[in-house]
């Protein structure tokens, strides 16, 4: 890759900021007077104002204003002196002119113009092999800086006119996948939960360290799970659900339960991944068909980077008669056949939602014996315990089995009930990621989440 020069734009933190506290006062006594730029005007006969006529040029006007500049300045305490001996003092910490003097006295305060630094940015140990995911190091010279691994972007602080930087991409000596790091993980203690192998390597407990960049934002990690759960043939995959709602949006428009025909499986696997603006088209909808929802996804979609770590999967339709029924209970019927008449028992999709049996799953069984009903889990040792619970009322992507309108969802309260599917109830969604998707930092807690590559 060629050597890439950036011109970074003005920064504040440069801008000289002073505050005064009061007018200067000449008397015979020796006086220490702060000076500022907000409260008064700058008396011309005491002081004059000294700014720099173009970048480098060692030349100065007189300026008509009674107040400095706030921007594009930066103060010269080299030139900056007083006729008759009074001391100027630039304070840093107070970003504040002392002046101290004991005679009348008239003073010049000099400002030098300032460009935004000039930064080249020089990318070593690069070729088709990396990707903007990679892990890398940087050293600069002339200023502060670090690689944000998060947003694969570089931050500089503190630049000198002229800065030169090396960013160096790592090949790692060992590739860690995130799959098989998770499964490694079963029994152990995660944060205020574990790793438990329940029908899938699950995070279990009330604030378990499953958080995980994705799309450039927070996700958590449901678990890892094999083919009999998403019907890719031979793979473990990990199956992560945005941390936060997109927002209150009706399951299906037409108010059936019909995932595979459903405006809310459209929208998931059209716009939002897609980055697309859906917003008043034919699935966006927040309830019904009278309440149009937000579905501009150009900046909170799925981005490029991300998009091919999602693995194409088949998410399964099966639905129950009642919340009367264990999680256990409530994994086979998800993958059973038990539907309203007509309707799939199975979708193939990249977004899709989570199970009820993953909501009922997310709590350790020490805490919520797993022969509660899901329709009891409104307690404090199973929805208060629970990692998943806290986003109010939450669609899950599984139908009701007696009638052709309703879905489950989970209450406000914690437990699992059902509603007619043109309710506008939170929606996360829920993706699997592709088995080549590897571990590069982080230990997955909300201050150092799991970051990835692929």
């Amino acid at each position: 890759m060629k050597n890439k020069k950036i011109i970074i734009g003005a920064l504040g933190g440069i801008t000289v900021i002073i505050t005064l506290l009061f007018l200067l006062i000449i008397n015979k006594n020796n006086n220490n007077n702060i000076l500022s730029n907000n409260d008064i005007k700058l008396d011309p006969n005491t002081f004059a104002i000294m700014l720099e006529t173009d970048v480098d040029t060692g030349e100065y006007e007189q300026s008509t204003s009674s107040r400095w500049p706030s921007s594009g300045y930066i103060y010269n305490e080299n030139l900056s002196y007083c006729e008759n001996g009074s001391t100027l003092t630039w304070n840093e910490e107070t970003n504040a002119i002392n002046l101290s003097t004991g005679i009348a006295d008239k003073c010049y305060l000099y400002f030098d113009v300032i460009l935004p630094p000039d930064v080249t940015i020089n990318t070593n140990n690069i070729d088709n092999s990396y990707s903007f995911s990679t892990s890398a190091s940087l050293s600069c010279t002339g200023a502060t800086a670090e690689y944000n691994q998060k947003y694969q972007r570089i931050e500089i602080s503190q630049i000198n006119r002229y800065t030169s930087c090396n960013l160096t991409y790592e090949q790692p000596s060992s590739t860690t996948y995130l799959n098989n790091y998770i499964i490694g993980l079963s029994g152990t203690t995660q944060g205020t939960g574990q790793v438990v192998n329940e029908n899938g390597y699950r995070y279990e407990g009330k604030d378990p360290n499953n958080y995980i960049w994705f799309n450039n934002e927070l996700w958590r990690i449901i678990g890892v799970f094999d083919e009999a759960t998403h019907e890719v043939s031979g793979q473990n995959l990990v199956k992560i659900i945005r941390a936060n709602s997109i927002g209150g949006l009706a399951w299906h428009k037409s108010n059936t339960n019909d995932w595979k025909a459903s405006s809310l499986m459209n929208l998931l696997n059209g716009a939002y991944y897609n980055s697309q603006n859906g917003t008043g088209g034919e699935y966006c909808y927040g309830y019904s068909t009278t309440t149009p929802g937000n579905c501009d996804y150009t900046e909170s979609g799925i981005n490029d980077t991300y998009r091919p770590m999602i693995e194409n999967v088949t998410w399964h339709l099966g639905g129950y008669s009642s919340t009367s029924a264990t999680t256990e209970a409530f994994y086979g019927y998800e993958r059973g056949t038990t539907v309203s008449s007509g309707r799939p028992t199975t979708a193939t999709g990249y977004i899709g939602l989570m199970y009820p049996s993953d909501y009922g799953y997310s709590v350790l069984s020490s805490s919520c014996a797993r022969t509660t009903n899901l329709g009891d889990y409104d307690t404090a040792t199973c929805a208060g315990q629970s990692w998943l619970y806290g986003q109010g009322y939450e669609w899950t992507i599984t139908p009701y089995s007696s009638g052709s309108v309703n879905v489950f969802f989970l209450s406000y309260s914690g437990n699992l009930n059902n509603d007619i599917a043109v309710r506008g109830y939170s929606v996360r969604p829920v993706l699997y990621l592709d088995s080549s998707v590897y571990v590069i930092d982080g230990n997955g807690s909300i201050s150092d989440p799991y970051i990835i590559a692929d």
